[in-house]
C-alpha cells in the first residue's frame, strides 16, 4: 500500500509540475476569469481519474488513492469553480472507471461533498498554506468516513487510515508548495517580460516629447522602404524644425525651450491618430520628421500645411523670431519610389535639402 500511494503522490507532483507548464502563461489564482478556472478544473478532475487508476485496491471494492488533492489544490488557487468541476469529474470517474455498486456511488458523494466545502472553505480568510492544510484535512474527512463502512477489519482499517493520512498529509504539503512555487517563477517571468518589452518600447521613445526616436525613425524607414519596393508604392517624408530655436532657448531658457518641443509634439501628435500611414519622430534636436507610407507628395503638402496650422493656433509667442511674433517651423518634403536602386538615404537628402530651401526662402515656409 505504502508503494502503491507513494506512486500516487509521485504522479500528482509531476502531473502539477506539467500543467504548470501547459498554462505557464495562464497561471490559475482567485481572480483568473471564469474560462480559465473551467480549463483548470477539467485539468485537475482528468489528474484525479489518472490517480484512481494507479490506486491501491483495499478490497473488493474499496480503493484508496489521493484523487482528493487534485480538488484541495484545485481549490486552494482557484476557489470553488474549479474545485466543483474537479469533483464533479472525480465523482463520475469512480462511477465509470469502476465497477457501479454502493462504494462507488458513496465515493462519488465523498467527491462531491468535498469539491462543495473546499470551494465553500476557499473563500474564507485564512493563510493559504495553512488554508490549503485544511482543505487536506477535510478530504482526509470524507474518505475516512468511506474506509470505515467498507473496511470490516478494524486492523486493517487502522493501517489504511494512518497511511493514506500520512501519505496524504506529505504529499499535500509537497505539492502545494510546489504549486505555489511554479506559479511565482511563472510570475515572475511574465514581470520580467513586461519589463523588457517596457524597456524595449521605451528604446524606440523620446523621452522629451514621448514621440518616437531617431532610432524608431531610422527602423521604420528602414522597413517601409523594403515593403513598398516589393508593391512599387511611393513613400513621402516630412522634416522640419522650428525657426530660431536657439534664439528662444536664448530667450526664454532652456526649460522653456523643453516645453516649446513638447507642445509641439503634442499637437502634431493629435494628427497621427487618423492616419495609419503617419510616422512622427523626432529626427534630433528641434528637428522633427514624419514618414508617410504609400503617400504622394501632394498628401504631404496637405499635412504639412496642417501642421502650419496646429501651431499657428498653439501660439507660442517668439519676439526673439526674425519671421514671426510666435513660433514657426519651416518644412521640406520629398517623395521617391522606393526600389533597389536608391536608398532611404537618398529620401533623407531631399527632404533635407527641401528643408534648407524653406530656411533660404525666409523659413516659416513649406518646399517640396
Amino acid at each position: 500500500m505504502v508503494k502503491d500511494l507513494f506512486s500516487n503522490a509521485t504522479l500528482l507532483i509531476a502531473a502539477f509540475t506539467v500543467m504548470g507548464q501547459i498554462f505557464k502563461n495562464k497561471p490559475l489564482h482567485p481572480n483568473s476569469n471564469n474560462r480559465l478556472k473551467i480549463y483548470w478544473g477539467i485539468c485537475y478532475g482528468l489528474l484525479g481519474m489518472v490517480l484512481m487508476l494507479f490506486s491501491y485496491q483495499i478490497n473488493a471494492t474499496t480503493i484508496a488513492d489521493l484523487r482528493h488533492l487534485a480538488i484541495v489544490i484545485a481549490a486552494a488557487f482557484g476557489g470553488y469553480v474549479p474545485a466543483l468541476i474537479a469533483s464533479g469529474i472525480i465523482a463520475l470517474g469512480r462511477i465509470l472507471l469502476f465497477n457501479f455498486n454502493d462504494t462507488a456511488m458513496l465515493a462519488a458523494i465523498n467527491a462531491l461533498l468535498t469539491g462543495i466545502v473546499c470551494g465553500w472553505f476557499s473563500i474564507l480568510k485564512y493563510h493559504p498554506t495553512l488554508k490549503a492544510f485544511y482543505m487536506n484535512l477535510i478530504g482526509l474527512f470524507f474518505i475516512s468516513i468511506v474506509f470505515a463502512i467498507y473496511i470490516e477489519d478494524n486492523t486493517v482499517l487502522t493501517k489504511v487510515l494512518i497511511i493514506h493520512c500520512l501519505i496524504s498529509l506529505a504529499g499535500g504539503f509537497f505539492a502545494y508548495h510546489l504549486s505555489v512555487y511554479i506559479a511565482k517563477i511563472k510570475e515572475t517571468e511574465q514581470k520580467l517580460q513586461k519589463a523588457n518589452e517596457l524597456l524595449n518600447r521605451l528604446s524606440y521613445i523620446d523621452g522629451l516629447t514621448g514621440i518616437g526616436n531617431r532610432r524608431h525613425f531610422d527602423e521604420t524607414l528602414t522597413k517601409e522602404w523594403s515593403s513598398l519596393t516589393l508593391i512599387k508604392s511611393p513613400l513621402t517624408l516630412l522634416m522640419f524644425d522650428i525657426d530660431y530655436f536657439k534664439k528662444y532657448n536664448d530667450t526664454y531658457g532652456h526649460l522653456a525651450g523643453d516645453h516649446c518641443l513638447q507642445s509641439i509634439a503634442e499637437a502634431i501628435k493629435n494628427l497621427e491618430t487618423n492616419n495609419s500611414n503617419f510616422t512622427f519622430c523626432r529626427y534630433g534636436g528641434e528637428e522633427f520628421a514624419i514618414i508617410l507610407s504609400s503617400s504622394k507628395l501632394n498628401k504631404g503638402i496637405h499635412l504639412a500645411k496642417l501642421i502650419q496650422q496646429e501651431l499657428k493656433e498653439l501660439h507660442i509667442e517668439h519676439r526673439s523670431s526674425e519671421v514671426s511674433a510666435i513660433v514657426t517651423i519651416s518644412i521640406g518634403i520629398a517623395t521617391v519610389m522606393p526600389s533597389q536602386e536608391n536608398t532611404p538615404k537618398d529620401l533623407i537628402q531631399l527632404a533635407d535639402t527641401a528643408l534648407y530651401t524653406s530656411k533660404i526662402n525666409g523659413r516659416n515656409t513649406i518646399s517640396a
